[in-house]
């Protein structure tokens, strides 16, 4: 469905003016816009008519300068305005004239002159063009010296590799590279409305084409194959029907380029009603499409077909207008043009319905993107595949609208904390879709994971930041969300005790309190104890008393930290006890030896005055007899042979001492001594042994000697502790009822 040629601008249609500009007086081979007779009464004066803009627009300024000239244009009278007032141009207004006033008494004499010239005061300054542009809407087509042309539609906006604006459409709109610029038309009196194939305006210059391809690389025809079967797949020079519009109009900066078809049932604000654009796709056959183009507007169908299908080249013969006349390439091609058949890969629909003019259209399935219009005939519409064709164009893609990501976080953070937020999944955010977020003046492009959700990282300092989240995908943007998030102080944890450990007993001295906390913070004790520690890099601090604490008591210790920038931590409290030494084991000694029957039958010690005595043996436990400061266990049983383990603690008032340890042997019974047959030989004389001095049993019995002093770990020792028993009351004056 190749790019029309006809003239777009009926003679004295009503954008005749646009055309004498934009087109420099002409359109199309021998189509003069020469100005007819204007229908109005000119000046009594008039001796002349007025030629073109160009010579009109020379004579005026030359005579008056372009201070006061706002336009000079042709209206569908064929009469020459002239518009008056202050050009249209950017900067200060306060002292511009009334655009209202009446013309000049010499800028009327300057009209007279003409018979075709008019004059106009100008009510209001020119103002750049800004428009919404959507896929589907028509464009113009035309060459370097506009001397050829044709009509195409827009297939999609988009970019080229480094970002640029963009317009994909079907390359056959270029007539293989004849074409170069485009130019708007107007979606209000396109043939999609007007149902005029004649009827048409132009808004404003769009761009200039880039690459194309219509057909095999380098616009070439297909060829076939030395024993070719029929396969069209195995055709050589397969190629695709695409082109690009890199957008760069003198107002291209006010174009505005949507993700978006139009369906034309809104042609005064073309995105009010049609579909976004959420990806790119395949067609597949059965599936549900609908196009958009200048020429039938919007339509829908079914993909029939998927596959390669052949259409007429730039040079191949057109028919005759004669139908009976012989047509050159039917049913032998009887002129090489006949070979100019481009081989393009896309699919078919047998419902839905093209014109020309809507070559280029937007093709889309659902929200994705499939194709544009390239060729038809009366019983079938195909479609270029979008995807392959977007292979041949050296990076371009496909604008696709994104749903604007949500920041999700409410409550304060803290420095470094994590701001959430989420975006719709699939479809609507394709894959690859990332998110920048912009906190303050620092921007992270996070990821956006399999559940919709994303995260970043709060700022290092405290305050309210505004927050600014946009998903991307490669150049495609959404709409901007805005936030703000607070960061606060966090509050540090509280410091670990970890020596004496809270619920412990300890002996006496304790001379240090440490634990664990935040490095660089520092760790304040109160309580029964005061001091300070700096936590150091591996997180530890201990702090050393002043005075050793040594009397038998209950402490609680409370640790906090301080840091800068933390808020204070918490409390935490250690309350350990200073035991009493346990009760000494004096008898039997640790480490005696007792032979066979002979083991003891009391176990006794010392202790605190006042204090209760648990003794156990091994693991057996027996109260023990106390007597002032001595204590004593009688054994319920004779001990046999073995080893054995002697604990001893003492409870004094509300404290339970530390544990005394003891540890005794009874020996084996002794085995019979061997007896010996006499024998009949006489013996050898010995000398005669000396006598052994005979030995002094040990205390209770045996043959072994006494070790000497219980191993027992005891308060003072044995003579110390009767010295201690007097002081007891003194030193432990600090005693509690409970802990």
């Amino acid at each position: 469905m190749h790019a029309s040629t006809r003239a777009f601008i009926k003679r004295g249609g009503s954008a005749a003016a646009a055309a004498a500009v934009l087109l420099g007086g002409t359109f199309g081979a021998g189509a003069a816009m020469a100005a007819p007779a204007s229908d109005a009464v000119p000046a009594a004066s008039a001796t002349v008519e007025a030629a073109n803009v160009d010579t009109l627009l020379a004579d005026y300024s030359a005579e008056f300068g372009l201070g006061q000239l706002q336009s000079i244009m042709v209206n569908d009278k064929g009469e020459f305005v002239i518009r008056t007032g202050v050009p249209a141009a950017g900067g200060p207004s306060a002292t511009a004239p009334s655009f209202g006033a009446a013309a000049t008494p010499g800028v009327d004499e300057f009209a007279s002159r003409y018979g075709n010239v008019v004059i106009e005061a100008a009510d209001g300054p020119a103002e750049p063009f800004a428009a919404d542009i959507t896929n589907g809407q028509g464009f113009l087509a035309l060459s370097a010296n506009r001397a050829q042309g044709g009509l195409c539609s827009l297939g999609w906006n988009g970019f080229n590799k480094e970002g640029a604006p963009a317009v994909i459409s079907a390359g056959h709109c270029t007539m293989d590279g004849a074409l170069v610029d485009t130019i708007l038309t107007n979606p209000l009196v396109d043939p999609a409305i007007t149902n005029d194939p004649n009827s048409g305006a132009l808004l404003e210059p769009l761009g200039t084409f880039g690459a194309s391809q219509f057909g095999g690389p380098g616009n070439t025809p297909a060829t076939v194959p030395p024993g070719w079967d029929g396969d069209y797949n195995k055709l050589n020079n397969i190629g695709t029907d695409v082109s690009v519009i890199d957008v760069n109009g003198p107002n291209a900066p006010g174009l505005t380029q949507l993700p978006f078809v139009t369906d034309w049932t809104t042609p005064a604000s073309p995105k009010d009603s049609g579909a976004l654009v959420k990806g790119v796709s395949k067609a597949i056959v059965g599936t549900d499409i609908c196009k958009s183009g200048r020429t039938t507007g919007w339509d829908c169908g079914t993909v029939s077909e998927v596959g390669v299908f052949l259409v007429q080249g730039i040079s191949y013969p057109k028919d005759p207008v004669d139908p009976d006349a012989p047509k050159p390439c039917v049913p032998v091609a009887t002129v090489p043009q006949c070979n100019d058949i481009r081989a393009v890969r896309g699919f078919g629909s047998t419902d839905l319905v093209t014109r020309q003019g809507d070559s280029g259209g937007a093709i889309i399935a659902g929200n994705q993107a499939v194709g544009m219009v390239s060729a038809g005939t009366s019983t079938i519409t195909y479609g270029v595949d979008l995807q392959d064709a977007l292979a041949h164009t050296d990076g371009y893609t496909v604008k696709i609208f994104l749903e604007a990501p949500k920041v999700t976080n409410a409550a304060p953070l803290f420095r470094g904390g994590t701001i959430t937020g989420t975006l719709a999944l699939a479809p609507d955010a394709p894959a690859g879709t990332k998110v920048d977020v912009t906190i303050g003046t620092d921007t992270q492009e996070v990821t956006v994971g399999a559940d919709g959700t994303w995260t970043a990282k709060a700022p290092n300092t405290f305050g309210t930041f505004p927050v600014t989240a946009q998903a991307k995908n490669g150049y495609s943007t959404s709409a901007t969300t805005t936030a703000s998030i607070e960061v606060i102080k966090d509050t540090l944890p509280a410091p670990a005790i970890t020596s004496p450990a809270d619920g412990s007993s300890v002996a006496a001295p304790v001379t240090t309190i440490a634990g664990t906390g935040k490095p660089g913070a520092t760790v304040k004790l109160t309580g029964d104890v005061s001091g300070t520690a700096v936590v150091a890099k591996d997180g530890k601090w201990s702090v050393t008393l002043p005075s050793s604490l040594v009397e038998p008591n209950w402490y609680d210790v409370t640790a906090m930290q301080t840091l800068t920038d933390w808020l204070d931590s918490p409390e935490t409290t250690s309350g350990f006890t200073i035991a009493p030494n346990g009760p000494a084991i004096m008898s039997p000694a640790n480490g005696t030896k007792f032979i066979f029957n002979k083991g003891p039958s009391v176990i006794s010690g010392t202790n605190v005055a006042q204090a209760t005595v648990h003794v156990t043996v091994n693991g057996k436990g027996y109260d023990a007899l106390v007597d002032g400061t001595a204590w004593s266990v009688t054994l319920d049983a004779p001990l046999g042979s073995g080893s054995y383990a002697i604990t001893a603690t003492q409870q004094w008032g509300d404290f339970a001492s530390l544990t005394s340890t003891s540890a005794f042997v009874v020996q084996a019974e002794p085995k019979p001594e061997p007896t010996t047959a006499p024998t009949t030989q006489q013996p050898t004389p010995t000398t005669p042994a000396p006598t052994a001095a005979p030995t002094t049993p040990a205390p209770g019995g045996g043959n072994l000697a006494n070790t000497g002093a219980s191993g027992t770990t005891i308060l003072l020792g044995a003579a110390g502790g009767l010295l201690l028993l007097g002081g007891v009351a003194f030193l432990l004056i600090r005693r509690r009822s409970s802990h």
